[in-house]
């Protein structure tokens, strides 16, 4: 396995054959996801996810039928059937009557929603979606940065600054650090005042996890050091209301970290 994976624990429910999968992205999951993992829906869906978006079930593939399923996972027909809808809805498989259910294209399935980001990297990122990550991130922060500091309210700065002063005072702490600095781009993204925007966090909030559970200590603590100032510029160009400086702040910062961690 790669990536998350590496760190991965199995243990089966006591009520199914049904192996859980702890990873060490659960406490993410149980923030941010939308589907909990618990209950052995919860962990089916998981589990039958990361099958699909890992390659188990590569695309066009038809998934075991119900019979095969209950056999293999000691599940009930109902929620293997609550479950297919779940993936069906993240665009991931199509469900057909009497001809079973089916892998979908990738094009087809919705790599915004946040179990499916979650799944990717838990089964090891592929180079085309962290590539196409990065590409997105670079069109979509500079401008909500931007936004930020024409739109900023007192209270929107007070939160950025709040943020920013507890990554300062956290360096060396990775879970703390990472929670600041979730905050710090939650708050940049609040303060476009677009209620679009503003849901559009998750895909830096995966990203900024995954950082802290993927890398070391040593590296995570050398990064969050030298991402200081990166994001300290970040916040004077939204003080000062300065859209063009806002723009290059977090580029620097995107450009910087990805590189970083992708090789990108």
């Amino acid at each position: 396995m790669k990536h998350g994976q590496d760190a991965m624990t199995s243990r089966a429910t006591p009520e199914s054959k049904l192996i859980v999968t702890q990873s060490p992205f659960d406490a993410f999951v149980r923030k941010y996801g939308t589907i909990p993992r618990r209950g052995v829906f919860g962990y089916f869906v998981h589990e039958l996810g990361r099958r699909i978006v890992g390659g188990d079930y590569p695309v066009g593939t038809t998934l075991p039928n119900e019979p095969d399923l209950v056999e293999q996972f000691g599940i009930s027909r109902t929620v293997i059937r609550e479950a297919m809808k779940c993936l069906a809805g993240k665009g991931l498989v199509e469900i057909k009557t009497r001809v079973g259910t089916r892998v979908k294209e990738r094009s087809n399935w919705h790599h915004l929603d946040t179990d499916v980001m979650v799944w990717y990297y838990e089964t090891g990122p592929s180079v085309e979606i962290m590539r196409s990550i990065k590409d997105l991130r670079l069109a979509l922060e500079p401008e909500a940065t931007a936004r930020a500091a024409l739109r900023r309210t007192e209270s929107d700065i007070a939160a950025i600054r709040s943020a920013y002063e507890e990554m300062a005072s956290t360096i060396g702490d990775v879970n703390s650090n990472a929670d600041a600095d979730l905050r710090f781009h939650t708050a940049i993204f609040a303060a476009t005042h677009n209620m679009i925007y503003s849901q559009l966090i998750d895909l830096i909030a995966v990203g900024i996890y995954a950082n802290r559970t993927l890398s070391g200590h040593e590296d995570i603590a050398e990064g969050q050091k030298r991402a200081l100032p990166l994001h300290k510029a970040i916040l004077d160009a939204i003080l000062a209301q300065d859209t063009d400086a806002a723009i290059r702040a977090s580029r620097n910062l995107l450009e910087a970290w990805l590189a970083r961690d992708y090789g990108f």
